[in-house]
């Protein structure tokens, strides 16, 4: 009897659901729309819509429920296509006022001033955590604005907003509810410290829809549950950070914004009514589905702001134009009542939105069953983990350059450093360090050596550039002329010990004084921590500097160079870090390296995969799948240097091994591969079977020099399947307490491997010799930003070509390249260039 109960009570539940989904679509609301989509849902479904009255191509329209389906399903590529209006006065109102803009006090000015803090963040962002925050969110089933899990998603997401602020007297999270729709929204407020009436907003809507009358199987994984794991990745970075704007940021979730953005319209409408100063608004709505061949495309449509889409492209010229953050975009444009940011703009706010594609190319699965996070073509998230750096670019970006009242003083701290390692390597810009007024000479930066002969690198320590001081400077460099540059504050309380790490180059024969010094009064006095004077040879230095003095009290740093009495010494540094002090094993150390205690990082362009983990209470570090990864590890290898360790792998991928580097780039002559199927590095070692087996190498048989990390390899181009360990590594200066006859110092003579890796090592030309045409092609489908240089065979540059993965095809006639000899030079970050020969006949 209990039974036939539920069976009876489970079948009026799902007629009443039925009864009321069916009343829910015959009833018609007011809305308005383009007047073109209204001419062409009247068409097919004249049942559906009743066209009030048209102006300037707008409509105010009656329609049915039905009529979002049929928009989404046939006219349009993104968006309802209608706006939700309260009544037919409203609609009317809304059709007279579209072309018209709302007045603005005064427009806010965009620039990049935050460059140490945005480059920390984005190297915090995770997209696991995206990727699990969509699931959550597709494994309510539906969210459909008139269901009870479209109400629990957004009280389950005010409770994990409400984790991430961790109690900050700062925040709050509040519940919105709306007149429009029985689902709430939701919005999460940092208050500004500076400007707290000022607003810089992100957003997206929350709910999800289905075809076919599917309000009960509406995963929505892409549309939009994408779009709010994003938003609450920027914001767990940013409380991560403990980041508090000057400008009050807020984080909001909509409800309703398949049936017509209600959900943003009303909080729009509100906010405008109570004259709410919105300096920016940003929506994201679809960020998971790569279905173009850019990774962010910014939408253009009329209503959207020049100013503030300007910016967001200089966001990503200036961060993401190359290295582990490079992110390719383009433009795209939606339509009338496409998302959310309709609603602000409709109230005169300025408003920008970028995509996941072009918007006839996006996500084929929204709006159906189907939209399901395993249909994504990016795993975990990588796709939208873009979107999440892009969001922080702007949030902090617009949120901290409040504008107005005097600027700092040059040597004040604007800029409190608190997430470490920091790194600064000069790539284009000095970032957040800032040149001192009241010196002679500027720190320039500069890349492929400086223009006196003899008295600067030849190449950058890290990446392609560096700063310098210009000692010759037109006459007016010297003598006795000083560069100061000055450094952000460095906050040390969350480090056990501190150092300064940086890389210096001091050569010629009138070379000057380089200092560092350290101020805890804002600038008021120094203190010198580090001095070098005249020459320091012709290569890079490297410099460690203990800053555990400064732990219980904000820092700041500053480079202080004084010229010589000729042109011939100038003064560079790059590479510079703050962080844990470094592991220097030293002579007679034996201890193991404790990974627990160490930054590991993505080495040279190789570490595709980017899979590990820290074991056994941080005595090994696991790395899984295609993965490089290195330690910074400030250490000269002399001819008793030795490495210990213990390795042990599940499976064979191409190259298992270790080695020291001295830069970010590939050198195969420098890495002990113990395991693996390619015939790469140094293979005196290469004897692993199985099990756990532990190696002794005498490292100082094969190579000696100033290093600055240590690199642990687990190549596997397949992609998975197998794992490496690297246990009870210990660096040290001969035998650590064995014969050196056991430890084999000067008895091994190394044997290198034959094979490249890398990138560069797939390049192939053909055919050659040709008459005309000839193609390039990158086998390595990870290839990216190479770059070709066809030089004649006297040294002459004759053009410069941007490669990509894959097939290039080229034409000697529009190259002008003449029957001859030519040398192509291939480079890429992460690797030592390559030169290969092409006959023109």
């Amino acid at each position: 009897m209990k039974k036939l109960n539920l069976i009876i009570s489970v079948g009026l539940l799902c007629l009443f659901f039925s009864y009321s989904y069916a009343q829910e679509q015959k009833k018609m609301f007011y809305a308005t729309m383009q007047t073109r989509d209204a001419q062409g849902l009247k068409i097919d479904h004249p049942e559906d819509i009743k066209i009030i009255s048209s102006n300037n191509g707008y409509s105010a329209v009656m329609l049915s429920h039905n009529a979002a389906e049929e928009l989404h399903h046939k006219v349009l590529v993104h968006g309802p296509g209608f706006i939700y209006e309260a009544s037919e006065k409203n609609a009317l109102s809304s059709i007279g006022n579209i072309n018209k803009k709302s007045s603005k006090a005064q427009r806010a000015v965009f620039s990049i001033t935050q460059d140490a803090l945005v480059r920390q963040s984005l190297d915090l962002v995770n997209n696991f955590n995206i990727a699990n925050q969509i699931q959550e969110l597709e494994n309510y089933g539906s969210r459909y604005h008139t269901t009870n899990s479209a109400r629990q998603a957004v009280l389950d997401l005010k409770t994990k907003w409400e984790g991430l602020a961790a109690g900050r007297s700062d925040v709050s999270v509040r519940i919105v509810n709306h007149t429009s729709t029985n689902m709430p929204s939701l919005v999460m407020t940092i208050t500004g410290t500076e400007e707290p009436d000022e607003f810089v907003i992100i957003g997206g809507h929350i709910d999800s829809t289905a075809r076919g009358g599917n309000s009960n199987n509406a995963p929505g994984a892409d549309d939009n549950a994408s779009g709010i794991a994003t938003i609450t990745e920027a914001a767990r970075v940013l409380f991560s950070m403990n980041f508090k704007p000057k400008r009050t940021v807020e984080f909001m979730a909509f409800a309703a914004e398949e049936v017509g953005l209600r959900g943003s319209k009303e909080i729009a409408e509100d906010y405008k009514r109570l004259n709410v100063n919105v300096v920016s608004y940003m929506q994201l709505d679809m960020t998971n589905y790569k279905g173009s061949s850019n990774d962010i495309y910014v939408s253009t449509d009329s209503y959207n702001d020049d100013t503030l889409n300007d910016f967001l492209i200089e966001l990503m010229n200036y961060y993401n134009a190359s290295g582990t953050h490079r992110l390719t975009y383009g433009t795209s444009q939606c339509n009338y009542g496409c998302s959310d940011h309709y609603s602000w703009a409709q109230q005169g706010y300025d408003v920008a939105f970028p995509f996941e594609a072009r918007f006839n190319e996006s996500n084929p699965n929204i709006h159906t069953t189907r939209d399901t996070f395993d249909r994504s073509p990016t795993p975990n998230a990588t796709h939208a983990a873009k979107f999440a750096k892009l969001a922080l670019e702007y949030l902090i970006e617009i949120s901290n350059g409040v504008t107005g009242g005097p600027g700092p003083t040059p040597n004040e701290c604007t800029t409190a450093i608190s997430i470490f390692p920091y790194k600064q390597g000069f790539e284009g810009s000095i970032g957040a360090w800032n040149q001192a007024t009241n010196d002679d000479l500027n720190w320039t930066i500069d890349s492929n050596g400086t223009p006196s002969n003899g008295t600067g690198p030849s190449s950058a320590a890290e990446g392609s550039s560096y700063i310098y001081v210009e000692a010759s400077g037109n006459g007016s460099g010297f003598p006795n002329k000083r560069a100061i540059l000055n450094s952000p504050c460095f906050d040390l309380s969350s480090l056990s010990t501190a150092s300064l790490g940086f890389k210096y180059h001091m050569q010629g024969d009138a070379v000057g004084n380089l200092s560092v010094e350290a101020s805890t009064d804002n600038g008021a006095t120094w203190t010198n921590i580090f001095s070098k004077s005249g020459s320091q040879g012709s290569s890079w230095n490297t410099a460690n500097v203990d800053l555990s003095s400064y732990l219980g009290t904000p820092v700041q740093l500053r480079f202080n160079a004084v010229t010589g009495n000729s042109w011939q010494g100038d003064i560079t540094i790059d590479d510079v870090s703050v962080g844990e002090s470094v592991v220097d094993p030293g002579p007679g150390n034996c201890d193991s390296l404790n990974f627990e205690n160490l930054t590991i990082s993505s080495f040279s362009n190789q570490d595709n995969a980017g899979d590990y983990s820290v074991v056994n209470a941080g005595v090994g570090l696991s790395l899984q799948n295609n993965t490089w990864k290195s330690i910074s590890l400030n250490y000269t290898v002399t001819a008793s240097t030795v490495i210990e360790f213990d390795f042990s792998s599940s499976s064979q991928g191409e190259i298992h091994g270790i080695g020291f580097e001295n830069d970010n780039t590939l050198t195969a002559n420098r890495y002990f591969k113990v395991h693996g199927t390619q015939n790469y590095g140094i293979t005196t070692y290469d004897n692993y079977t199985n099990g756990t087996v532990r190696y002794v190498i005498p490292v100082g048989d094969s190579y000696t020099g100033s290093m600055n990390r240590l690199v642990f390899i687990n190549d596997n181009d397949a992609g998975s399947g197998n794992t490496s360990v690297f246990s009870n590594v210990k660096i040290y200066e001969g035998s650590c307490g064995r014969s050196e006859k056991t430890v084999g110092l000067g008895t091994v003579v190394p044997t290198f491997g034959n094979t490249k890796e890398g990138i560069l090592s797939t390049v192939t030309i053909s055919p050659n010799p040709t008459a005309n045409s000839f193609v390039i092609d990158i086998a390595n489908k990870n290839a990216n930003a190479v770059t070709a240089s066809v030089f004649s065979i006297s040294g002459r540059r004759i053009s410069k070509i941007q490669l990509s993965n894959g097939a290039n095809r080229l034409s000697a006639k529009k190259m002008s390249l003449t029957p001859g000899i030519y040398l192509i030079e291939f480079e890429t970050k992460g690797e030592e260039t390559i030169t290969k020969r092409i006959v023109i006949q």
